[in-house]
């Protein structure tokens, strides 16, 4: 860590979730302990504040785990 990321519309999981259709973003990270996608007890997560598109330099601290 660090890593360095980029996000743009055509990461998104349909049309209508383009990144470009909101205003705003936040930006989440997760450690899985099990390796599931899916998020899980015990899991460690961090989330930035909401950011505007084409923001840079941007810093996701995991910071908590979930219950």
């Amino acid at each position: 860590m660090p890593v360095t990321f980029a996000l743009d519309d055509s990461m998104a999981m349909t049309p209508d979730l383009a990144l470009s259709n909101f205003p705003s973003v936040i930006v989440g990270a997760r450690v899985s302990k099990s390796g599931s996608a899916t998020p899980q007890s015990g899991d460690l997560e961090g989330l930035s504040s909401a950011v505007k598109l084409g923001a840079t330099g941007l810093a996701v601290v995991i910071d908590r785990t979930l219950p």
